[in-house]
């Protein structure tokens, strides 16, 4: 099974990409800034974070109940929009592919709720009825998939906020995402899988032993061809999607891994951990395995975020708030 390249999404003229050396990418990313983007004094844990389809937006969802939404250009929090209405904090958030301004959450609270952000009110609320744990929007915008913690995946259908479908698991999850065609739902679990199943009809398709234990995370870069698995033993594993065989496993996390991410090329993946002894990311690059950079960090990384087309990093896990390593101009020109 392969997956086709993800539909495109900006223009190729604004897509900046580091075709040459591995030395010249260590190079570009030793010259990024990170800049902060603080929480009014406030601490409080980034559960779940994403970049809206364009860039333009970042999602945070927060232990404080809210999912706030920044432009990272204006990271005053005046600037920022807080988005009310969960009784347990969010522990999920993802946006729309079809539509730059709506997103939904998931939370414990046994909710599912849709957001637009310019007018900073709900669209609608789905009650599963469990506690949700991971959430995944389908391609088309038309489908939104939740996990509960006990083991029920519910199919909700986003033009009308209702639930369509509810399909019960073999086993507990700890994420889930779509293939960049659609057709395939894929599940990480608790027993170290990954499971594949057809979608829309749910059909068991395939399965990978990832992990000898939990497979707690997931990212399939945007060309389609290669998955990255973060797990409880430490490890990130980095799958062929056309062979299906693992080709590189990368070791250099002190932690169980939270949280995996590609650049908007495949050409390079960094991961998190939410541990107080694991620190620091290093990019690496995904064809030989080489760290080209580390940015040193003084706290744990729960959550790392590429840019959907630049090289520019958001993660959290520092109590000032998020921060984003961000792209030199000058280096654009």
């Amino acid at each position: 099974m392969s997956y086709p390249p993800r539909r495109p999404t900006t223009k190729d003229k604004d897509r900046i990409s580091l075709s040459a050396s591995k030395d010249r990418a260590g190079y570009y990313f030793s010259n990024l800034k990170p800049r902060t983007i603080h929480e009014a004094g406030r601490n409080i844990t980034i559960k779940d974070m994403n970049w809206s389809p364009p860039g333009t937006r970042i999602a945070c969802a927060l232990s404080d109940k809210l999912v706030r939404v920044w432009n990272p250009d204006k990271p005053e929090v005046r600037n920022s929009t807080e988005l009310k209405g969960h009784t347990m904090p969010p522990c999920a958030v993802v946006w729309n592919p079809t539509h730059s301004d709506l997103l939904a959450s998931c939370s414990p609270d046994g909710t599912v709720r849709f957001w637009d952000y310019r007018i900073k009110a709900s669209l609608g609320v789905v009650a599963t009825g469990g506690e949700n744990i991971a959430l995944a929007w389908h391609p088309s915008g038309e489908t939104v998939v939740v996990a509960t913690r006990d083991d029920k995946l519910y199919i909700i259908t986003t033009a009308t906020k209702t639930i369509s479908n509810m399909h019960s698991l073999p086993t507990s999850v700890h994420s889930v995402m779509f293939s960049n065609n659609g057709e395939t739902l894929l599940l990480s679990t608790v027993e170290g899988t990954v499971l594949f199943y057809s979608f829309p009809d749910l059909k068991p398709i395939h399965s990978i032993e990832a992990h000898a234990s939990a497979a707690l995370c997931m990212e399939l870069d945007q060309r389609g061809v290669h998955l990255a698995v973060g797990g409880s033993d430490a490890v990130v594993g980095i799958w062929d999607t056309n062979e299906w065989i693992c080709t590189r496993m990368l070791r250099g996390m002190d932690a169980p891994v939270k949280s995996v991410g590609f650049s908007f090329d495949g050409q390079f993946i960094c991961a998190g951990s939410d541990e107080k002894d694991s620190h620091d990311i290093q990019i690496v690059h995904v064809d030989s395995g080489d760290v080209v950079h580390t940015y040193h960090t003084p706290h744990p990384v729960t959550n790392v975020k590429w840019h959907p087309h630049r090289y520019t990093l958001a993660y959290s896990g520092d109590p000032s708030g998020m921060r984003i390593i961000l792209q030199s101009n000058d280096m654009l020109k």
